[in-house]
């Protein structure tokens, strides 16, 4: 019998991170008679307990990528919308699970759909992408941003503390909380952050027996979407904290992709979209990246960059 070798695979420790793990142990478990890795679930650290930043953040998906490269961990479970444009050397995505619903999601507090909220209402959202594409289609909503977990922004909605809320469908989905959307957003209104909807399983690129072993649930359409969206990020030049979003989809063997890059307070929106065939991906992303550029994006990048 083959000693199979253990493999702590973590996560960050909020809700919606715990399901998302659970869903990849769940994936790879399917696949445990095929690998001789054994996955068990990693212990909280030290150093994430006495880290004071923001589940869901950019300060606390750093400590758990560098807890990861010092191996403190052997696979790393994010959504794959937190990633940097450029990962850090001696990390590689091992896995990208399958995508599921994409779009942002309104919930409001009085099944208003956006285009009837009063004017005036009070929205909530947690990144920059979202607030400059709202206040682009309603510009006098008042946008502050959300803080706090999934339920937490839930029970503001409810509490009529704020009037609505903009988050990701796909959260609401992992957390069976689907009953409280009020609309799925188009990308005429919003298009999503870039890898919305998947979950990256990040490993260190030397162990190449967990690599292999956690590419057993690494979907082919999902890879080629986030591989066009991300490639559009890295020609544009920006980090996914800018008010930049893209969106790959695939129908047959062609691959459509829409951006766009937006001014922080939402007065001017650039937005476009081309297709192209499954197997250019990075291609793809930079001719959307360029033609948002000649549309006037080096001026909107340069002035969010002085901003």
């Amino acid at each position: 019998m083959t000693t199979k070798t253990t493999c702590r695979i973590a996560s960050d420790v909020d809700l919606l991170s715990r399901v998302q793990l659970d869903e990849v142990v769940r994936l790879l478990a399917l696949h445990g008679a095929k690998t001789p890795v054994e996955f068990v679930a990693s212990q909280e650290s030290e150093s994430l307990k006495r880290s004071t930043a923001l589940p869901a953040s950019p300060e606390r998906h750093a400590l758990l990528m560098n807890q990861l490269l010092c191996g403190e961990s052997d696979v790393l479970v994010l959504d794959a919308s937190a990633l940097p444009t450029h990962m850090p050397s001696g990390l590689t995505i091992g896995a990208l699970t399958t995508r599921i619903t994409p779009y942002d999601a309104l919930i409001s507090n009085n099944g208003c759909i956006l285009d009837e909220l009063h004017e005036n209402a009070l929205l909530a959202v947690c990144c920059m992408s979202r607030e400059a594409q709202l206040h682009y289609y309603r510009p006098d909503l008042r946008i502050v941003r959300a803080q706090g977990s999934v339920d937490s922004i839930l029970q503001k909605v409810r509490d009529s503390r704020i009037d609505c809320a903009v988050i990701a469908a796909a959260d609401l989905e992992r957390l069976n909380k689907q009953e409280f959307v009020t609309e799925l957003l188009t990308n005429q209104v919003c298009i999503p952050p870039a890898g919305q909807g998947a979950l990256a399983v990040l490993v260190r690129s030397s162990e190449e027996h967990f690599r292999d072993a956690v590419h057993a649930i690494n979907d082919p359409s999902t890879h080629s979407m986030l591989r066009a969206e991300w490639a559009f990020l890295e020609y544009l030049g920006v980090e996914p904290s800018a008010p930049v979003a893209v969106l790959g989809s695939i129908e047959g063997k062609a691959l459509e992709l829409e951006g766009m890059l937006a001014y922080p307070d939402g007065s001017e929106k650039i937005q476009c979209m081309v297709k192209g065939s499954l197997g250019n991906e990075e291609d793809l992303g930079r001719t959307l990246a360029t033609e948002i550029l000649d549309a006037g994006g080096r001026e909107v990048i340069e002035e969010f960059r002085l901003s």
